[in-house]
């Protein structure tokens, strides 16, 4: 059993390619197999009206505009290239999170092996079918979805390959040991038995969650990695610093072997639920960063609304709209506005029927 771990850098670069490449060298001495990063732009990922998100950590209070904090986290793209041909002379694998289709094509162009689907786009099948057409393996989280939903993602995957890992995950940052429910992995097993599975971690613990993963026959691990947890920006602190990576994949590869052996015991507080549920812990993010249809220009009342005038988009502090599924539902019928639909509004039921 050889667990794939992959070094989640995210948005911790904080802006500087030297960031990157630090960070790609510690997944790399640490022994991790793939050094991730997130390829989105805000346009495509949340409303310029998104909002003000207020939040708060260990150290302080903090409030900033959605739409130019997201803008402010993106991966320039000029970067993309430098970083792959890095992890190719460090021999590690460059993985990247995307979250729309024209992301998803750059960097399977790019040459792009595996493909990574975020949680918060385990409901967007267009991107799903987008994705899975392309006929390369597919890493899929699932935090905050329903069982019903993670099949639906499954089943539009399936039409085209079975190539696929399915991810546990809690969408809680950090995720209390207790709220894991690391039992969901036995659900996977069970409802897809031909799929491969695995987990993405958001506990502040090094390797708890993560060896229970690999007792219960996880074969991929996923980790966000820091150069330091005191470092600006909303993902850091709950990171594993250098150290911490490396007794992560030291404790990985033990619990392969007690694994192989058969001695191992499972915790009963990360073992905690099987049922696949969006849990309370995770309703206010999947509310926030699930994607819904939007409006991208002003539509009259009386108007047809077409595929073009519609964008996906994450809800931040707005009203959510249909889920993306409902999309070929304007691609299959002239769909008429049944009131004035603003530029940015959210595209629901009330608007159209």
């Amino acid at each position: 059993m050889n667990t794939y771990i992959i070094a989640e850098i995210g948005i911790n670069f904080n802006g500087s390619l030297d960031n990157c490449y630090r960070m790609i060298d510690v997944a790399v001495d640490s022994g991790c197999n793939a050094a991730k990063f997130q390829i989105f732009s805000a346009k495509k990922l949340y409303p310029r009206s998104a909002g003000e998100l207020d939040w708060k950590d260990d150290k302080e209070e903090y409030s900033y505009d959605i739409y130019e904090a997201v803008k402010s986290f993106e991966l320039p793209r000029e970067w993309v290239d430098d970083l792959i041909s890095y992890c190719v002379e460090k021999n590690i694998d460059f993985m990247a999170s995307v979250f729309d289709t024209e992301g998803l094509n750059e960097m399977v162009c790019k040459g792009m092996k595996v493909i990574k689907l975020s949680s918060y786009t385990i409901t967007n099948l267009p991107l799903i079918k987008a994705a899975a057409k392309l006929n390369l393996p597919i890493i899929m989280s699932t935090g905050g979805a329903t069982i019903s939903e993670t099949e639906d993602a499954v089943n539009c995957i399936q039409k085209y390959h079975n190539d696929l890992t399915l991810l546990h995950c809690s969408i809680q940052y950090p995720t209390k040991l207790g709220d894991v429910n690391m039992g969901i992995l036995d659900t996977f097993k069970s409802v897809f038995p031909d799929v491969k599975i695995g987990y993405s971690d958001h506990t502040e613990e090094a390797s708890n969650a993560p060896v229970q993963a690999v007792y219960l026959g996880g074969s991929v691990i996923e980790k966000h990695i820091t150069l330091d947890k005191q470092m600006e920006g909303p993902d850091h602190f709950f990171a594993l610093e250098p150290k911490e990576v490396k007794q992560m994949v030291d404790d990985i590869k033990e619990a392969e072997i007690n694994y192989k052996n058969g001695n191992f015991i499972l915790d009963k507080v990360i073992y905690g639920d099987t049922k696949k549920i969006c849990h309370d812990h995770e309703q206010y993010l999947r509310d926030f960063c699930y994607m819904t249809l939007f409006s991208n220009k002003p539509i009259k009342k009386g108007d047809i609304i077409k595929p073009k005038d519609i964008s996906i988009l994450r809800a931040g502090k707005k009203n959510k709209g249909l889920e993306p599924k409902y999309l070929k539902l304007f691609e299959t019928y002239d769909v008429v506005a049944k009131e004035e639909i603003d530029f940015e509004d959210p595209i629901n039921w009330d608007k159209i029927l």
